[in-house]
């Protein structure tokens, strides 16, 4: 009896989604997955549509249309399977090589799937039934994760001293927050790459900042050092509640609606949000204006791991280098724009991926040839010592920009630059460094930026040893007259997903 079920092509245009989804589900949100799986799920649909028109036969319209999606969606893996694999000195990890074998089986099977007189209906049984299950077994273990981490945790609601709208006789300063991501400190330079950053310190120094001489993060990753500074507290609290579990969701939940942003509205500022293009800071919940997201697509980490994962590796960095300019250009400038989209005082916060790897810039804003935009510290590039130098050069002379127009204008802001950790060159790109690091190893990690300017040029209300979870403790108090108890400067660090937090603060400031 002739078949006339055939669901695999779908199936095979979802799996790879739903797949790399639970690779990464301890980090990427669902909805990130929404818009490549209608866009896979929408060529595949026209492709087999066609096929169908032109063999008039259906189910081998669609038995080609699954085959080109199976070798598409398999050649990335495959590469990163063999990339740098040498046998006998001979590098055998190239598309040169690669792209034979499944060049070989593409031709062949289509040539056998157009020319072939017999039936296939089984042929397309066994593929919808092959196609269904790794599919339905794939959404079971999303579906059993997401019951085993469904934390519900309560966020230590603060004391309503502080949260509250206060009336205030002040003229409030527009607040700017930026975070240059894995940005090092002065002694992380002088260690790692042998460069006095002297110069661009002075400049701020000039210009009135207060520049901390020794500044260290409280967390050493992104996922949970943002949200703690944003919520003005530590998240210890948190490892009691998720133990082992690599799931970030919580902890984005807090950066994206979080005490700083939800503070301030409630005393009449309008908050803006620059797209980073990391999840975390790329839509957040807390902001009114969302600015330099104009295209969240090719901007999606999610997408770019895709896109590396199909037979478009070879050419996946050029289709999103371009993106990743405009996005950090745009930045850098829009943020000096920012204050004149809004008559209310204005808080700006950008999340700035640099100078964090991929290593995209020169120090004059040149654009160099990278391998990947991976933002893994697995990726060989990103120890390039040399090519991020470069770009931290780069990174200084456009916050330079940056804040020459902030302070020329007409109502100076209040601004803090600062990294949510320093870099990672001494743990080499080897996971098995950060089980066991050295106290070098934790020290550059933890060697972060912290430069604050005033309107007013107080900054003596600020302290040598101040974190950023104290920041925004500190100036709340000072312009909003509010009661914010001052935490304990603790320094915690931890490998990236964890939440095994270990108390370093006597060894940063002993060693």
């Amino acid at each position: 009896m002739k078949s006339k079920i055939i669901i695999h092509p779908i199936l095979f245009a979802v799996f790879p989604v739903v797949m790399l989804y639970f690779n990464n589900i301890h980090f990427v949100a669902f909805s990130e997955i929404l818009l490549p799986l209608a866009i896979i799920v929408g060529i595949t649909i026209p492709i087999w549509f066609v096929l169908r028109l032109v063999l008039k036969d259906n189910v081998k319209a669609a038995l080609i249309t699954s085959l080109v999606l199976i070798l598409c969606f398999s050649y990335g893996y495959a590469y990163l399977t063999i990339d740098d694999l040498t046998i006998n000195g001979f590098d055998i990890g190239k598309h040169r090589y690669l792209s034979i074998p499944f060049l070989a089986a593409f031709i062949t099977g289509i040539f056998y799937l157009i020319k072939t007189k017999k039936r296939l209906n089984v042929a397309n049984t066994i593929t919808n039934v092959g196609s269904l299950t790794i599919v339905v077994i794939t959404l079971v273990n999303i579906g059993a994760y997401n019951i085993e981490n469904s934390f519900s945790i309560n966020f230590e609601e603060e004391s309503a001293v502080g949260f509250e709208y206060i009336q205030n006789e002040k003229e409030l300063p527009d607040i700017f927050y930026i975070i240059l991501d894995a940005y090092p400190g002065y002694d992380s330079l002088k260690t790692t790459s042998n460069y006095d950053n002297s110069e661009f310190l002075n400049y701020l120094t000039e210009r009135g900042f207060f520049v901390q001489k020794e500044s260290y993060s409280n967390y050493a990753q992104s996922f949970i050092s943002i949200p703690s500074a944003l919520n003005m507290k530590h998240l210890n609290y948190l490892t009691e509640e998720l133990g082992d579990s690599r799931d970030q969701t919580i902890p984005y939940q807090m950066g994206s609606d979080n005490n700083v942003m939800n503070f301030l509205k409630s005393q009449g500022y309008t908050i803006a949000n620059f797209d980073s293009g990391w999840g975390l800071t790329r839509d957040m919940k807390s902001a009114e204006l969302q600015l330099c997201g104009d295209n969240q697509l090719l901007n999606s980490n999610f997408l770019i791991m895709l896109v590396k994962a199909s037979a478009l590796n070879p050419i996946y960095v050029k289709i999103f280098e371009t993106s990743q300019i405009e996005l950090k250009l745009c930045v850098f400038d829009e943020l000096p724009k920012v204050q004149s989209r809004s008559d209310e005082p204005i808080f700006a916060f950008a999340h700035i991926l640099l100078p964090h790897p991929p290593f995209i810039f020169d120090a004059n804003g040149g654009i160099r040839s990278v391998d990947s935009l991976d933002l893994s510290l697995e990726v060989r590039d990103n120890n390039n010592r040399a090519a991020h130098l470069e770009q931290l050069k780069f990174v200084n002379k456009k916050i330079a920009q940056v804040v020459d127009q902030l302070l020329d204008s007409e109502s100076p802001p209040v601004i803090i630059i600062s990294s949510d950790h320093g870099s990672a060159f001494l743990f080499d790109g080897n996971l098995t460094n950060w089980d066991n690091p050295t106290n070098e190893m934790i020290k550059e990690r933890m060697d972060n930026i912290m430069f604050i300017y005033l309107p007013s040029n107080e900054t003596d209300i600020f302290y040598e040893e101040i974190t950023p979870v104290n920041v925004f403790r500190v100036l709340f108090n000072h312009y909003f007259e509010t009661d914010f108890e001052i935490l304990e400067d603790k320094i915690f660090f931890s490998r990236d997903g964890s939440y095994n937090f270990k108390d370093v603060t006597n060894i940063i400031r002993n060693t």
